[in-house]
C-alpha cells in the first residue's frame, strides 16, 4: 500500500452519513461498476480518519493510498506516479500514444509535450487493467496539496470510469479544492455535533471537566476533532477551567500550530532538524531525508525514532508523512529562514538514485540566498522540461524563482517572458498580461519584444477582450517582421481575433501589410491570411483561390498532425465559406480522427461541434446530436468549458430541423446575448443566424429577416453564406422584393465564383423563389440536380419541399405530390420533425391523405453505446475504441455487451449487417 502505513482503527464519533455514503460506494465496486466519493471538509474534521475507515472497509480490495503534500513547487504528475506505482510494470502493454504520454510525464522518456488528458486516459487504462482481476480502492487524502497535473489527470479518471470495479475516495481542504475535482460527488464532512464533539474533549482530556468548560472548549474549537483532540490532551483540567473564564478565544489555528511547535521543541536537536528536513522535502522520501540528516551531521536513525516515538511522523517502506497536516506547515514556517535553506540545501546534495534532478534544482534554489545565474539558467532549463511534459503549472513555479534569482534586468526580462507564456498556458491571462507588459522595456531587441506583444494578444484574446486582442496581435506581427514564420502566425491570430471582434476590426486588421514573403513554398499559415485577408479588403473572389489550397492542403496525406490541428478550425470555416461540402466534410473527419488518435482531448470537443454542424447539414442528426452529446460529457470530463462559443450553432442547426423552434431560437437568442456582452461579433452572429433559422421554421418572416439582416452586413465567413438562403426565402414570404433581390445578387455572385455543386444548387433554389413560371421551373429543377450531387441533403430536401409548394400554387397537384412525398420521405428519414411535418401538410393540401408510417425498430441505444458500436463494427479493437472514446476497455466491453443484446447480435460482422445507415456511416 503506497504511501501509508495502516494505523489502529479510532472510532468515528457520529460520523453515520459518510460512514454509509462510502460503505454504499464500495458495495457498488463489488457489484462491478465504479465509485467516487470527494470528502471536503475543514483541517481537522476527521478526514483522514474517514480515509482510514474506507481502507479498512474495502476487504478484497487492492488498496492505492497516498497523501497529498504541501511544498512550495508542485512536482509535477508525482501524485499520480506514486499512486500507480504497483502498476507501472504494464505501462508497456498500453497503446503506443498512451505508453507515450505516460513515460514523457513521468520523465521516463524525452519527447513533445503530451495532451494532459491523454495522460489521464492513460492511468485510466492502467487501473482498469489492474481492476480485472481484483477490485481497487484508489484512497487520496489531502487532495488539494497534489499537484496540479495529477489532479487533473485523477479528476478526468474520475469522471471517465464506469464499468470498472474501482473505487476513489478523496478527500479535500474546503477551501482550495482543486477545480479538477469541482461537481465529483461529494459530502461536506463539517464539525462534529455538541454532543459527540463533547464526548471526544472529555475521551481527549482523560480527566472531568466542568459543563462550562466542555461547552466553552466546544463552541472554541468550532468542534473540530483534532482542535478537540489537541486542546483536550494538551491542557490540564485546571488550565482549560482557566482559559474558558478568560475573554480571549480558545487557541486554536496559529495558537494550535503553535501548540505544535512546543511539541517539537521538547526534542532533540538532531530530531528537530531532522522533522524540517521532513518538512522541506517534496516527495516524502524517506531515503532522501535520511541521506540529507546524515551529510548535515545527524545520526538519522535516532533523529527518525525521536520523531516517530512523539507521534509526530509516520513511516513507512521509503515513505515518511506528518500525521497532522497543520503539523507540516508549523514546523516548516516556524522555523528560521537560514534554517530552512540549510535544510533545502542538503535535501538537493542527497544522491538518492529515484531523487527527480528537477527537484533537486528545486531545493538549490531554495537554499539559495542571492542571486546566481548559473542556478537560474538550470531553474529555467528545468522549466523547460517541465514544459515540454505538459506540466505547466510546475513550470511556473520554476521560472517564478528563476527570475527572482536572475542578476541581470536583460536576462531576467527575457525569463519573465517564457514565465507570461506559461501563465498564459495555465489559464491565468491577466498574470501573463501584466509579467509581459512589466518586462517590455527591459528587454533588449530581438524576437523577445515580439513574443512579449504575441502573449499579451493572447491573453487578451482569452479573457474576451477580441478588439484588443486584435490590436495587440498586429503590433506582434509587426515586431516579428525578422522572423516571417512567426509573423505570419501572429497576423493571422489577430485577423481571427478581429473577425471574433466584429467587421471594424476585421477591417482594420485586414488591411494591416502581410510579412514579407519567406521566399519558400507558401505555408498553410501563408495561404489563410493571404484568403482571409482578401475576403475582406479586395473581395470575395480574390479569396477563392487561397483558401481553396488550404483545403487541399489541409486535405492532403503528408499533412504534419501539429500544422492540422492548429489550423483545422479556419479551414473548415473557409470550406462552409466556399461551399465545398466536401471538404468541409473530409477536414472535420480528419480533425476529429487525428484528435481521438492523438489523445487530443483538449482540442475534440471543438471538432466535434464543427463535425456536429457537417452533420446536420447532410441530414444525419441523429449523428450531429450523439456528437453534440459526446462534447457535453467531454467538457463536463476535462472541466474545460472554451469551445469558443460556437456550441450553439451546432445546437441550434439540430433544434430547428427537428421541428424544436422555441429552442432553437431560445439557444441563439441566449448566445446573442452572451457574445453581445463581451463585445464578441463572430459569435453573436452564430446566434443571430440560429434565430434567423428558426423565425423562418415557425413562420414568422418579417422577424427572421430582421435577425439574418445585420449577419450579412458583418460578412462573417461561413456564417453569412449559410444565413444568405434563410434571409431570402424569409423576405420573399413577407414581400419584401428588395431585400431578397439584393441578397439574391451577393449569393449567386459567390456561387458562381465558388462554383460547387452545392453553391451553384443554392444559387438555382434562391433564384426559383424569385421566378415565376418556366423560368422558376427551371431553376427549381437546377437546384434539385446540382444539389443531388453536393451530399447536403437538408438543402436538397428544402428544394424538393419548396418546388412542391410552388407546383401545388400552380395547381399542378399530381407533380407537387411527387415532390411532396420525395421531401417527406427525405426529412422523415433524417427525423427533421419541423420541415417533415411541412411536406406532410403540404400533401395534405394536395387532397391526399397522410400515410401511415410504420417507426423504424427502435434500437434504443444510448449515445455512448451507439459510438461504441459505430467503432466495432468498423473493425476496431476494445482497446482501440477505449482510446478514441476516452474511456477505459472495460466499460467498452460493458456497452458492447448491451449492444449485443439489444440487437440480438453476437459478433463484429452481425453487427456491422444491423446497425442502421446513421450508425454504420461514421
Amino acid at each position: 500500500m503506497a504511501g501509508r502505513r495502516q494505523r489502529p482503527g479510532r472510532t468515528l464519533l457520529d460520523r453515520g452519513c459518510e460512514q454509509t455514503a462510502i460503505d454504499g460506494l464500495l458495495e457498488t465496486v463489488r457489484g462491478g461498476f465504479s465509485g467516487v466519493l470527494v470528502l471536503r471538509g475543514g483541517d481537522g474534521v476527521g478526514k483522514t480518519t474517514l480515509i482510514d475507515y474506507a481502507i479498512e472497509a474495502a476487504t478484497g480490495f487492492r488498496i492505492c493510498a497516498i497523501a497529498g503534500v504541501e511544498s512550495e513547487i508542485n512536482l509535477q504528475y508525482g501524485a499520480v506516479h506514486e499512486l500507480l506505482v504497483p502498476y507501472l510494470p504494464g505501462i508497456d502493454d498500453l497503446p503506443v500514444p498512451q505508453r507515450q504520454a505516460l513515460r514523457v510525464a513521468f520523465g521516463q522518456a524525452h519527447g513533445p509535450p503530451q495532451d494532459r488528458f491523454l495522460v489521464g486516459l492513460a492511468c485510466l487504462t492502467l487501473l482498469s487493467r489492474a481492476a480485472t482481476d481484483q477490485q481497487v480502492l484508489c484512497a487520496i487524502d489531502d487532495a488539494h496539496w497534489i499537484d496540479a497535473e495529477s489532479a487533473q489527470a485523477l479528476g478526468f479518471v474520475a469522471r471517465r470510469l464506469y464499468a470498472d470495479p474501482v473505487a476513489m475516495v478523496l478527500a479535500v481542504a474546503d477551501a482550495g479544492e482543486p477545480a479538477a475535482f469541482e461537481h465529483l460527488p461529494t459530502i461536506d464532512v463539517g464539525g462534529l455535533p455538541d454532543d459527540a464533539a463533547a464526548q471526544l474533549l472529555r475521551s481527549a482530556a482523560g480527566t472531568p471537566l466542568e459543563p462550562a468548560v466542555v461547552d466553552r472548549v466546544v463552541a472554541g474549537t468550532e468542534r473540530n476533532p483534532l482542535a478537540l483532540v489537541e486542546v483536550g490532551s494538551h491542557f490540564t483540567a485546571g488550565e482549560l477551567a482557566a482559559r474558558a473564564y478568560q475573554p480571549q478565544p480558545i487557541p486554536v489555528g496559529r495558537r494550535l500550530q503553535q501548540r505544535y511547535l512546543r511539541r517539537v521543541r521538547r526534542l532533540p536537536a538532531d530530531a528537530q532538524e531532522y522533522l524540517l528536513l521532513v518538512a522541506a522535502d517534496v516527495s516524502g522520501d524517506r531515503g532522501r531525508v535520511r541521506q540529507a540528516a546524515t551529510a548535515a551531521g545527524m545520526d538519522a536513525d535516532r533523529a527518525e525514532a525521536a520523531a516517530e516515538a512523539a507521534e509526530l511522523v509516520e513511516t513507512s517502506g521509503n515513505f515518511v508523512r506528518f500525521r497532522y497536516p497543520l503539523m507540516r506547515a508549523a514546523v516548516y514556517h516556524g522555523a528560521r529562514e537560514a534554517s530552512r535553506r540549510r535544510a533545502h540545501h542538503w535535501l538537493s546534495q542527497a544522491n538518492d538514485r529515484y531523487a527527480h534532478a528537477d527537484e533537486q534544482v528545486w531545493h538549490r534554489a531554495a537554499a539559495a540566498a542571492e542571486p546566481d545565474e548559473h542556478l537560474a539558467a538550470d531553474l529555467q532549463a528545468a522549466a523547460g522540461r517541465a514544459r515540454d511534459r505538459g506540466a505547466w503549472p510546475a513550470t511556473v513555479g520554476l521560472l517564478q524563482r528563476a527570475v527572482a534569482l536572475t542578476p541581470g534586468d536583460a536576462i531576467r526580462a527575457s525569463r519573465e517572458v517564457a514565465l507570461a507564456q506559461a501563465e498564459l498556458e495555465i489559464g491565468r491571462p491577466g498574470i501573463a498580461q501584466q509579467v509581459a507588459y512589466d518586462a517590455m522595456p527591459r528587454l533588449n531587441g530581438g524576437s523577445a519584444p515580439g513574443e512579449a506583444k504575441r502573449i499579451i494578444g493572447d491573453a487578451l484574446f482569452a479573457e474576451g477582450r477580441d478588439a484588443e486582442a486584435a490590436d495587440a496581435l498586429a503590433d506582434a506581427a509587426e515586431a516579428l517582421a525578422a522572423d516571417p514564420a512567426a509573423s505570419t502566425d501572429a497576423l493571422m491570430a489577430a485577423l481571427r481575433a478581429a473577425i471574433w471582434a466584429g467587421p471594424a476590426e476585421t477591417g482594420k486588421i485586414a488591411r494591416t501589410p502581410p510579412p514579407s514573403p519567406r521566399g519558400t513554398r507558401p505555408m498553410i499559415s501563408d495561404l489563410l491570411l493571404a484568403g482571409y485577408r482578401a475576403r475582406f479588403t479586395t473581395g470575395y473572389a480574390d479569396s477563392v483561390p487561397p483558401l481553396r489550397a488550404v483545403l487541399e492542403a489541409l486535405r492532403a496525406e503528408d499533412l504534419d498532425p501539429d500544422t492540422g490541428l492548429k489550423w483545422f478550425e479556419l479551414g473548415a470555416a473557409a470550406a462552409g465559406s466556399l461551399w465545398d461540402y466536401q471538404a468541409m466534410l473530409d477536414i472535420t473527419d480528419r480533425w476529429v480522427r487525428l484528435t481521438r488518435r492523438l489523445g487530443a482531448l483538449s482540442q475534440l470537443p471543438t471538432a466535434l461541434v464543427v463535425r456536429a454542424l457537417a452533420d446536420c447539414l447532410a441530414g444525419r442528426l441523429d449523428q450531429a446530436a450523439d456528437r453534440w452529446a459526446e462534447m457535453r460529457e467531454l467538457i463536463a470530463a476535462s472541466q474545460d468549458t472554451t469551445v469558443f462559443g460556437i456550441e450553439s450553432g451546432s445546437e441550434g442547426l439540430l433544434l430547428a430541423y427537428r421541428g424544436e423552434v422555441a429552442k432553437a431560437r431560445a439557444a441563439g437568442l441566449a448566445q446573442v446575448r452572451e457574445s453581445t456582452a463581451r463585445g464578441q461579433g463572430a459569435p453573436a452572429d452564430m446566434g443571430r443566424s440560429i434565430v434567423a433559422l428558426a423565425e423562418l421554421c415557425g413562420g414568422r418572416f418579417e422577424a427572421a429577416v430582421d435577425a439574418a439582416l445585420p449577419v450579412i452586413k458583418n460578412d462573417a465567413p461561413f456564417t453569412a453564406e449559410r444565413t444568405l438562403p434563410v434571409l431570402i426565402e424569409a423576405a420573399v414570404r413577407s414581400d419584401n422584393q428588395e431585400v431578397a433581390r439584393d441578397a439574391l445578387a451577393t449569393l449567386a455572385d459567390r456561387a458562381t465564383t465558388a462554383g460547387t455543386p452545392w453553391a451553384l444548387g443554392m444559387r438555382a433554389r434562391c433564384r426559383a423563389l424569385l421566378a415565376d413560371g418556366d423560368d422558376a421551373q427551371d431553376a427549381y429543377l437546377e437546384a434539385i440536380s446540382q444539389l443531388g450531387r453536393s451530399h447536403v441533403a437538408i438543402d436538397l430536401g428544402r428544394a424538393h419541399l419548396l418546388y412542391g409548394q410552388w407546383l401545388r400554387r400552380a395547381r399542378r397537384r399530381r407533380d407537387a405530390r411527387h415532390q411532396l412525398r420525395t421531401a417527406e420521405d427525405m426529412f422523415h428519414a433524417m427525423g427533421a420533425a419541423g420541415f417533415g411535418g411541412l411536406a406532410s401538410a403540404e400533401l395534405r393540401a394536395t387532397g391526399e391523405r397522410a400515410r401511415a408510417r410504420t417507426p423504424e425498430a427502435g434500437l434504443d441505444l444510448t449515445p455512448q453505446e451507439a459510438r461504441v458500436a459505430h467503432l466495432a463494427a468498423g473493425g476496431s479493437t476494445n482497446t482501440e475504441i477505449a482510446g478514441q472514446l476516452f474511456i477505459s476497455p472495460s466499460t467498452v466491453e460493458y456497452h458492447l455487451a448491451k449492444v449485443f443484446r439489444k440487437l440480438g447480435v453476437r459478433s463484429r460482422t452481425q453487427l456491422a449487417h444491423r446497425l442502421p445507415g446513421r450508425l454504420a456511416s461514421g
